[in-house]
Parts: C-alpha cells; sequence; structure tokens
C-alpha cells in the first residue's frame, strides 16, 4: 500500500506538468505562430522524461521484498542459511563415516 505523503506528491507532480502544458499552450498561442523551439522540445520529451521517471520509482519500490526487507538482505540471509545447512550437512557426512562398517 502506498504511504498517503507518496500520494499527495504524484498528486502534484501531475499538477504541475499540467499546469506547464497550459502554460506552454497559452504562450505559443499568443505568439500567433508556430510554437517556439523550447516549447515543442519540452512537449515531446515530456512523455519520455516521465516514463523513465514512473519505471524508476517504480523499480525502487520493487527493490523491497514483501517484508520489507531489501534484496540484499534477503541475499544475505540466504547465505548464511546455506552455510548452515553445508555445515549440519558436514556433520551428518562425518557421523556416518564414523559409524560405518568397515
Amino acid at each position: 500500500m502506498t504511504k498517503p505523503r507518496s500520494w499527495f506528491l504524484i498528486a502534484s507532480w501531475i499538477a504541475l506538468v499540467a499546469a506547464l502544458v497550459v502554460c506552454l499552450t497559452l504562450i505559443s498561442k499568443a505568439g500567433g505562430g508556430s510554437p517556439s523551439w523550447v516549447v515543442s522540445l519540452i512537449v515531446s520529451w515530456l512523455p519520455f522524461i516521465a516514463l523513465i521517471g514512473v519505471w524508476i520509482w517504480l523499480s525502487r519500490r520493487s527493490w523491497r521484498g514483501s517484508s520489507g526487507a531489501s534484496w540484499v538482505d534477503l541475499c544475505e540471509q540466504q547465505v548464511v542459511e546455506s552455510q548452515r545447512t553445508n555445515a549440519l550437512l558436514e556433520r551428518i557426512a562425518a557421523a556416518l563415516e564414523k559409524h560405518s562398517p568397515g
């Protein structure tokens, strides 16, 4: 679940982008001619930049597992568990060799 602060930031960002597009549209219409190169550059690149921003935001959210631990912490826990399992298997193998006939 997203925190209320995140929703506020997303809504603020959307409102800011909408205001920017409206201002740029009004500026280009006031000139009467074609929009300036700055306006067309911003309008053409804005969706691409927004897509990258959303992708980064979503990838940062998915770096944490459902338990709240980061993937690095989960991998480190897996390594520790594997080492513990290997130590127990070595003890079992040593005990079997000790008690095996022959």
